[in-house]
């Protein structure tokens, strides 16, 4: 193995950007010198400073020269930049005058611009308010409503029983009314029957015209009651003419009943069998009568 601690370093090549030895001198040959060098020097030196200075003063002529052109050049560019600074001032000056202008229109703008806004914002808080009392005005017509609808509802739930009960009261009314009818038809055919009587009495009364002279204003009575039952078909309401029709039945026949005698030897045997007609066909229309006037009074 190598031991390090004991090597030589006695040679040790330098890192450093020196050289330690000088470069070697090069190698020249020797200037030819005229032969008469010694005996032109000053004129040879007095060349040698004229070849010297001549690129100098040129150079020295072109810096002057340059520095001339350069220094109109920038006499140029400092006019050129002068007028543009001139010109740029009053284009800003301008300009400023248009912005001020602008910022007059602008701000004479805003004022009239604020104007309005606070116009219509009053306004539109006007209009707002006003808009909230609708609003209430249409809440309270709705609560209105809605009260008038819950009564409407109660009214219509009283009519609908009303209704009901008017339905059930016209459907009695309507048994009532077959009832009553079937009675009239009844009574119209014992009216009919009467009328058929009634032309019989008529031709018995003509027979008995001669010898019983009281009973002439019984067929007037009879036909005056024919013109009452006449009547009484036509009315809807015939209360009044049955009653009236029952006193005179009453009436006529109490003068039949009360009704003297026939002298002896005159024949009545006509008379008591028109008479009994008579009274069979009373009784019968005074109960049909007083029938119908229950009827009616039930109603």
């Amino acid at each position: 193995m190598r031991n390090d601690a004991h090597d030589e370093l006695d040679d040790i090549p330098s890192l450093t950007a020196t050289r330690e030895r000088p470069y070697p001198e090069p190698e020249l040959e020797p200037l030819h010198k005229p032969a008469d060098s010694s005996l032109a020097p000053e004129r040879v030196r007095k060349k040698r400073r004229s070849a010297n200075v001549a690129p100098l003063w040129i150079m020295i002529v072109l810096l002057c020269g340059a520095l001339l052109a350069l220094g109109w050049w920038g006499k140029g560019q400092i006019e050129r930049l002068e007028a543009q600074l001139v010109a740029t001032q009053d284009s800003f000056a301008r300009i400023s005058e248009d912005a001020a202008g602008r910022l007059q229109d602008i701000s004479g703008k805003m004022v009239a611009t604020e104007s309005n806004v606070t116009t219509e914002g009053e306004a539109l808080k006007l209009r707002i308010k006003q808009l909230e009392g609708q609003v209430l005005e249409l809440l309270e017509q709705q609560r209105a409503l809605a009260t008038q609808q819950q009564s409407l509802v109660g009214r219509q739930g009283n009519q609908d029983q009303r209704l009901q009960e008017q339905a059930g009261r016209v459907e009695t009314v309507a048994g009532e009314l077959s009832k009553q009818q079937a009675a009239t038809a009844t009574l119209t055919q014992s009216l009919e029957g009467l009328s058929s009587e009634q032309s019989r009495l008529n031709t018995a009364v003509n027979g008995l015209k001669g010898s019983l002279d009281g009973l002439d204003k019984v067929p007037a009575r009879i036909d005056g009651i024919d013109k009452e039952i006449a009547a009484l078909k036509r009315q809807s309401d015939p209360a009044q003419a049955i009653s009236r029709l029952e006193q005179d039945i009453l009436i006529l026949r109490s003068e039949l009943d009360n009704r003297p005698a026939p002298a002896p030897g005159v024949k009545t045997a006509e008379f008591d069998t028109f008479r009994a007609q008579m009274t069979r066909s009373f009784n019968t229309l005074q109960s049909q009568i007083a029938n119908l006037q229950e009827q009616i009074d039930r109603r």
